[in-house]
């Protein structure tokens, strides 16, 4: 049944006298599914019908706000023809800015942004066809321990517990460390943790591979990257290069 014929059938109803409850045991009695009782309770309680009751009844979407719009429909359309997972998502918005400090927290949850995803994908706002997509290449590999590829991860165990971890990959030989603790890791026990896997393997690569994290990376202006003074010092001493992705774009790291 169409929005707008549903809320005149129960402000009908209401008018005959109808209770809620009397309204969704009527619609029992006819043998059809009654509306939810929120949805009901809000038909009732109706001064006046909408002309267009999808449009005005609609939830503000909290996302659907620069610069959040801009790069969810880049990222959905950078991954046209791929699944990939909302949560992602949610991650790189943090990423990009919160944890650079611009906003102090995104407009919505993750469900939300699912929501939100899904409007845009239904509403063709989004192109998703062939040549939005991006165009992948073989990417050859690197000379054994010349790259190690570190990123960051969290594992909700509860609502007041989570594992922090940082996972560092050598790049040929995929020999991974892994190393946890439970608070989020600033840079100088992220340096801690890199310097222990250098100790673990036996030696250390010659250029690490990271996302523009701001463990690592204080800002980035026309390319070039400027490293947090820990990180930067860090580098310098162990005689590291690094290979720095674009921002909240990590497959831009290569492999």
């Amino acid at each position: 049944m169409l929005a707008r014929q549903q809320m005149q059938e129960i402000q009908d109803l209401k008018l005959r006298g109808y209770t809620q409850t009397d309204i969704a045991d009527y619609y029992k009695e006819q043998g059809l599914k009654p509306p939810s009782r929120p949805t009901i309770a809000k038909y009732f309680n109706m001064d006046v019908i909408p002309d267009n009751p999808s449009e005005k009844l609609a939830k503000d979407k909290a996302f659907d706000v620069e610069p959040f719009k801009s790069t969810i429909i880049a990222t959905i359309e950078a991954n046209a023809g791929k699944s990939f997972c909302i949560s992602s998502v949610y991650d790189l918005l943090e990423e990009k800015f919160i944890e650079n400090g611009d906003y102090d927290k995104l407009p919505g949850n993750e469900q939300t942004l699912r929501n939100y995803v899904h409007y845009l994908k239904d509403s063709g706002i989004v192109d998703t066809s062939s040549d939005k997509r991006r165009v992948y290449d073989h990417v050859f590999d690197t000379p054994p321990g010349e790259q190690m590829l570190i990123d960051f991860g969290e594992e909700t165990i509860d609502q007041k517990h989570s594992v922090h971890f940082i996972c560092l990959l050598l790049r040929y030989s995929r020999l991974l460390c892994v190393y946890a603790q439970d608070h989020k890791y600033n840079a100088i026990e992220a340096c801690q943790a890199i310097y222990r896997s250098f100790c673990k393997l036996g030696g250390r690569p010659s250029v690490l591979v990271i996302d523009q994290d701001a463990v690592f990376v204080a800002s980035e202006t026309y390319g070039e990257v400027i490293k947090t003074r820990v990180f930067e010092d860090f580098c310098t001493e162990q005689e590291l290069r690094l290979w720095v992705c674009n921002k909240a774009d990590p497959e831009s790291k290569g492999p």
